[in-house]
């Protein structure tokens, strides 16, 4: 039987060690491109975006790569968004704590801790703005398979299938039109769900495009507007009389201050620097209508703009919007994490371990945020009552590793045996006692291993013959198969219960307890 992946294709060994989607200099993968965002009008921004949506790309995909090297702002938004993500904690969950889970989780660990992880958890963030990233397993054979690397491929280089528009293919040659199917356990493809309806509308670029667009003709127009207004005017002025080259030394010295800030003209001469006042108050629409739009493009990725603009005395608010921006980041780190479990634990386990029921998962969370005094109070007061609970899940909730096979015992933290209780002397054991019978009741061999009431209690049951019925109870139970059953045969043994003589055996052996109690206290006093 062959092995299939995650979408039931079967997986052939050899298509595992070489690249499918490797660049080139020349055909459809080529490392050549054309700028998109130079000279970018209303009317284009608008075709390429229709463009996109049935199917055609390649030049969204190049302005979004542009958006991110272009604009300070976009990029800095889009940087917090990925950073809060690849930077959280990556633990692994076992199915369960079966040996077996256990060696498959483990599995796991070594795999997240090997260098590149981290760097593709960024790449495949690159999604957030482009609606899609795949990057490429580059296996290796030895004792194991093993990811020897993974290498971001342009999301140029692949298309959505012609039909459903949600299938990510391969451009190449050998199917211009359609592209080629996705080989098995060879790419993790992270599309982020951030909006319903086709994936290459989900990309944060599309969202802030035209936002981008009308900020950068803002910006054109705010550096025209202060080459004219931003310097004072320059004018030179003569003396009737001054002959044609005069007249050019002053030209140029005027021009001159203009880069130079220094010239030399005759004394004659008169340059003066006249304040520009028409403009007064312009540069203040421009930088309004920026900060506007810087501000939209804020909200679109953060969800808001207080980490962005700051906003003092405002604590309350900042830290209400920081929620949020938190809430945004723990769903891009569960679908992150959704991704690597299908695309890469599932890939890894199957070609080293055969394919399994369950499979370890791999959690992107902020442990930091958990309540460990809560969670360790909540166990402490539902364990007793009979809640059961894998210690792994523990450990994996609080972010804490699984101890290691070889660890010594001394080296582990853990419950404590409870103490028994101190040997109780001979000398005090043979002292005159207050009632007769108490000496029994203390343990005579010196070392009570027995609360004293609950010994007492097993004598009164002895006593009362009880020891017996206790015995046959349990047995009963043992062959009942169900509740029901269980509670028909009680009520049969209900009427051969000695309930009379139990009660006055424990009623002696209760009164026997005070009066053992208060024989200790005097002792202890008359030792005082």
């Amino acid at each position: 039987m062959s092995l299939l992946d995650a979408y039931g294709r079967p997986i052939k060994s050899q298509d595992l060690t070489r690249e499918h989607a490797a660049p080139s200099l020349t055909g459809v993968r080529t490392i050549w491109d054309d700028t998109v965002a130079s000279g970018l009008t209303p009317m284009r921004l608008a075709g390429l975006l229709r463009g996109a949506v049935l199917g055609e790309t390649y030049e969204y995909l190049t302005l979004a790569e542009e958006m991110e090297e272009r604009d300070l702002h976009y990029a800095c938004e889009l940087g917090k968004r990925k950073l809060a993500v690849s930077r959280l904690p990556v633990t692994v969950e076992a199915y369960s704590d079966d040996a077996k889970d256990q060696k498959l989780a483990d599995s796991i660990r070594s795999l997240v801790r090997k260098p590149g992880f981290r760097g593709l958890l960024k790449d495949l963030l690159d999604s957030l703005g482009k609606g899609y990233s795949a990057s490429e397993i580059i296996w290796q054979r030895g004792a194991q398979w093993l990811p020897v690397r993974y290498e971001h491929r342009d999301p140029r280089f692949f298309q959505f299938d012609q039909v459903s528009r949600r299938e990510l293919r391969l451009r190449d040659e050998a199917d211009l039109m359609n592209g080629l199917p996705l080989a098995p356990y060879k790419f993790i493809v992270h599309v982020p769900h951030l909006k319903s309806g086709l994936p290459i509308r989900g990309g944060l670029a599309r969202l802030a495009a035209w936002a981008w667009m009308c900020k950068n003709y803002t910006v054109k127009d705010w550096m025209a507007f202060a080459e004219v207004f931003g310097m004072p005017l320059r004018v030179g002025k003569y003396r009737p009389g001054a002959n044609s080259d005069d007249i050019s030394i002053l030209k140029m010295a005027v021009a001159n201050l203009g880069s130079d800030a220094a010239a030399v003209i005759p004394e004659s001469m008169l340059i003066d620097l006249v304040e520009r006042k028409g403009g007064a108050g312009g540069e203040t629409v421009f930088q309004v209508l920026a900060d506007w739009f810087d501000s939209q493009v804020s909200r679109g990725i953060l969800g808001q703009t207080a980490s962005s603009s700051g906003t003092p005395g405002r604590l309350g608010d900042d830290k209400l919007q920081s929620e949020v921006r938190d809430d945004i980041r723990d769903d891009d780190a569960e679908q992150l994490a959704e991704t690597i479990n299908r695309d890469l634990v599932r890939a890894y386990i199957d070609l080293n371990f055969g394919p399994q029921e369950n499979y370890p998962q791999v959690i992107l969370r902020d442990v930091s945020q958990e309540d460990v005094a809560a969670i360790s109070d909540s166990l402490a007061k539902l364990v007793p009552l009979g809640l059961k609970v894998e210690q792994s899940v523990v450990r994996d909730r609080l972010g804490w590793p699984d101890p290691a096979p070889n660890a010594k015992p001394e080296d582990l933290l853990g419950s404590q045996p409870a103490a028994l209780p101190p040997s109780i002397p001979a000398k005090a054991e043979n002292r005159q006692r207050t009632c007769p019978g108490c000496g029994s009741a203390r343990n005579s061999q010196g070392a009570a291993s027995q609360d004293t009431v609950d010994l007492l209690a097993e004598q009164a049951l002895a006593d009362a013959d009880g020891t017996d019925m206790v015995a046959e109870v349990y047995r009963l139970l043992a062959e009942c198969g169900s509740l029901e059953e269980a509670h028909e045969k009680l009520l049969d043994i209900y009427d051969r219960i000695p309930l009379a003589a139990t009660g006055e055996a424990l009623g002696n052996r209760l009164f026997q307890a005070e009066l053992t109690g208060r024989a200790e206290i005097l002792d202890e006093a008359g030792n005082g």
